[in-house]
């Protein structure tokens, strides 16, 4: 007879995902939330926490589960409401804030500054992640956006990537912060190991206590994902050891060719040694530690590689005003129109490039029959582009949203501001939620209504926590 937990396992097993299209047309719910929450905050100064419950996080789940398959209708009846609420305020107010206007048309001279769609980009991401890896476990939520088991695309499998990318995004704010002209010695080299081995051990201890627990209460796994060992939180320890590694070759060259290098790297060895065969043998699983853990040990050099890219981008994204080559150096110097050049950007300028570029080498790889197709089990290159030109196209619909509607006041969104300011917590909590929930319940007999409600009430305890912690100037990132 099959047990439950072997159920479950085979409900997220051999999966093959769906379009790249239909996966681009849910995600970008999170998109038209945020117009709307623009749109509404244009009339409403203070907007009540359970609207921006509403907004924020439940249009995103019922984009992935009740709503999968209408997915336009859902656009439209989020848009149309907010813009008609916007409309009236305009042409009914007659007074406006013009001290708030004055306050945002003022140029602000600090190089990195708060920015708001980033909050948005970053809180949005978090929020589809962490319900996505509840809502996989119930019938409500389509296959299709599951993790596949090898080839191909889904919502899943680009969030993963995209968790990693707003990672090295987010990281590059120190880089930025400390960047003068790079002098190698060993005494600062071995200094910079340490910090490295250092910030990345509470990720390797929760990686460890969850690949105890998994063990020690029989919870189903997926051994395909990444191995009998490895988890996603291991993954995410070993970045900052790598970047500590190659602290030499990534302060010498621009982060985005070593990015390349990488990505040309995984390539050649997919195609040109015995490792892609190796990895999709089933009968050597239990060879040794190396066969055991090969998805989780391999794709780590795909996310080494997308954390990488996402430090790229960095040097346009979140520098208030253009410097020196920032396109692709790290820079402190402002450039003047006098002195600019192409590769000098500001950051709508820096995300048109990059997703015309990004998209323009994805759409070409993806239809080369020369290199491996999409794999988030490898992390390979086409898969790696995927991700890069998807939060490419996303970072810079988001900043075009506040370029129309910039802020006018300074009241920010209770959940994306907790949701940002304590992601870690937020990814933690989700988890450890998901794990209690699939220990109580049999989520594979649970009915679409109940499911529902359960994720609804699972999202109000984590964000409901990051909430309470943010007003209280407590902040847990990532």
């Amino acid at each position: 007879m099959t047990s439950l937990k072997q159920l479950k396992e085979s409900f997220v097993s051999d999966l093959t995902g769906g379009s790249i299209e239909e996966i681009y047309l849910v995600t970008s719910v999170a998109l038209t939330s945020y117009l709307s929450y623009k749109l509404i905050k244009d009339s409403i100064t203070q907007l009540p926490l359970v609207y921006d419950y509403v907004i924020n996080v439940l249009t995103i789940l019922t984009a992935i589960t009740i709503y999968s398959n209408n997915t336009a209708f859902l656009h439209y009846s989020i848009f149309f409401p907010s813009l008609l609420m916007f409309l009236l305020n305009h042409y009914t107010s007659k007074k406006r804030n013009k001290k708030s206007q004055r306050q945002h048309s003022t140029t602000n001279d600090a190089l990195l500054s708060r920015k708001q769609f980033l909050t948005a980009y970053r809180s949005h991401m978090l929020i589809i992640t962490n319900l996505a890896i509840l809502a996989v476990d119930f019938k409500i939520f389509p296959r299709r956006f599951a993790k596949v088991e090898t080839w191909g695309t889904s919502m899943m499998d680009l969030g993963v990537g995209s968790f990693v990318f707003s990672m090295g995004l987010v990281n590059s704010r120190q880089l930025i912060k400390v960047h003068s002209r790079y002098r190698f010695s060993w005494n600062a080299y071995s200094k910079i190991i340490k910090q490295s081995t250092i910030k990345a051990l509470p990720l390797l201890v929760l990686g460890f206590v969850r690949f105890i627990s998994v063990k020690k209460l029989e919870y189903q796994e997926h051994v395909t994902e990444y191995g009998i060992h490895w988890n996603f939180f291991i993954t995410l320890g070993l970045l900052p050891v790598l970047l500590g590694i190659l602290d030499p070759f990534l302060n010498i060259l621009p982060r985005v060719s070593v990015a390349f290098a990488l990505l040309l790297l995984n390539e050649l060895i997919l195609k040109r040694t015995s490792v892609l065969p190796m990895i999709l043998s089933s009968g050597n699983r239990m060879d040794n530690f190396l066969t055991m853990n090969k998805e989780g040990i391999y794709s780590f050099l795909g996310y080494f590689t997308i954390f990488i890219f996402g430090q790229s981008f960095g040097s346009f994204v979140l520098t208030e005003y253009p410097t020196r080559n920032n396109l692709i150096f790290i820079s402190k110097t402002k450039v003047t129109k006098r002195n600019s050049n192409f590769v000098s950007v500001s950051t709508t300028e820096g995300l048109v490039i990059s997703t015309i570029f990004y998209q323009a080498l994805f759409t070409i790889v993806n239809n080369s029959n020369n290199l491996t197709n999409i794999s988030r089990r490898f992390a390979n290159a086409s898969y790696i582009l995927w991700v890069v030109s998807y939060n490419a196209a996303f970072l810079l619909g988001y900043n075009l949203i506040d370029k129309l509607l910039p802020e006018q006041t300074e009241v920010a969104s209770d959940v994306l501001e907790g949701v940002n300011n304590n992601g870690l917590l937020a990814f933690l909590l989700g988890n450890l939620t998901t794990g209690l929930i699939n220990m109580s319940i049999n989520t594979l007999e649970v009915s679409g209504t109940v499911a529902f409600l359960i994720l609804i009430g699972y999202s109000i305890v984590w964000l409901s926590v990051t909430i309470v912690l943010n007003r209280k100037h407590i902040y847990i990132k990532l």
